[in-house]
């Protein structure tokens, strides 16, 4: 089995809406943005966070997440190449773990790679 893997939104979305299977792992992870994005289009908001909170291990912003996704910014910015700053979070939450994101959208993520991101 492999590493732990953080689940973008999109990737989780189709999870519960059964078109997707969650890639092997020793744990899945979510981003607080991802309990965020998935919980506010829901219904009962309350029962999803803590379904999801039961399902997967949440990894919460952090000092590292924060220096992570603003050394980030700055140099996209420099390059001017901006990253929404959900998707910039859930990228430094990943690189800051050492743990590769699975996400759907490699178009959004694919500049991070050479910033030390592994997707997946």
């Amino acid at each position: 089995m492999d590493e732990g893997v953080l689940i973008d939104t999109d990737v989780l979305i189709d999870f519960v809406r059964g078109r997707a299977e969650l890639p092997r792992a020793k744990v899945h992870y979510i981003s607080e943005i991802t309990l965020y994005e998935f919980v506010r289009g829901t219904r009962d908001l309350r029962r999803a966070k803590a379904l999801l909170e039961e399902t997967f291990s949440v990894l919460w912003v952090d000092n590292d997440v924060i220096l992570t996704a603003s050394r980030l910014w700055r140099g996209l910015r420099e390059r001017g190449e901006p990253v929404e700053d959900r998707d910039l979070v859930i990228a430094a939450t990943a690189i800051s773990r050492g743990i590769p994101l699975k996400t759907n959208d490699r178009r959004h993520f694919e500049r991070l790679v050479a910033e030390g991101l592994r997707l997946i």
